[in-house]
């Protein structure tokens, strides 16, 4: 964020530049301005609320029929499976997805050369979300000793309205860190006074004409 002010302050999201004016008074009756850029920043950390496993399930053959029903078989399995931790009350995901099984043939390399029979592969990727982190634990667990089951990883997030309160704590402790030291340095070139004068997005403040001359 970029903050453009009278005299001393800004604020910034982490990857944010302010752009800020300081006040002084160098003659009666006469305020001499300048500019000054400041940046500033704010961590927050907060424990996830949510946990989204991320998995494959396929297998390979030299029988393209054969990949592709072992495939399905497992893929099957694992959509029922998921469909009843929905049905539970209270269920521990949110909610799961399941892609088409995609299918893919390649034919093996030998380092001398010889001609290997072609094989074949099947394979579908899902995604679980997670309010239980237990449940999350037991499932990997199952899962990931699974033939054909690949784990992926797991992405941890807040929900939307935690994230929103967040990032707005966030951005105020921005504010406020970067008109500390803006106010440091106004003191100590003696200015007068501090207040703002823009606020912008990174790379969005205006092309200000400084402020000593329109002043």
């Amino acid at each position: 964020m970029n903050l453009l002010l009278f005299a001393a302050g800004c604020a910034k999201t982490p990857a944010g530049m302010n752009r800020l004016a300081l006040g002084t008074k160098s003659r009666p009756m006469k305020e001499k301005l300048m500019d000054i850029t400041v940046v500033g920043a704010h961590r927050f950390a907060a424990t996830p609320e949510r946990a989204t496993l991320s998995l494959s399930a396929g297998f390979e053959s030299e029988a393209k029929e054969e990949a592709m029903q072992m495939t399905t078989r497992l893929v099957t399995d694992l959509h029922g499976e998921l469909q009843a931790l929905t049905a539970t009350k209270p269920s521990p995901i949110t909610w799961f997805a399941v892609m088409p099984i995609q299918t893919r043939s390649w034919r093996p390399y030998h380092d001398k050369g010889k001609i290997l029979p072609t094989r074949y592969g099947a394979a579908a990727s899902l995604s679980v979300k997670f309010r239980d982190f237990k449940a999350l634990m037991y499932l990997a667990s199952d899962l990931g000793g699974r033939p054909g089951v690949t784990l992926n990883g797991v992405v941890w997030t807040l929900t939307e309205v935690t994230k929103a309160k967040v990032e707005a704590k966030v951005l105020a402790g921005a504010v406020k860190r970067a008109h500390e030291r803006a106010s440091v340095m106004a003191t100590a070139a003696g200015a007068s006074s501090i207040g703002a004068v823009e606020i912008a997005d990174p790379g969005l403040l205006r092309d200000v004409v400084s402020t000593a001359e329109s002043g």
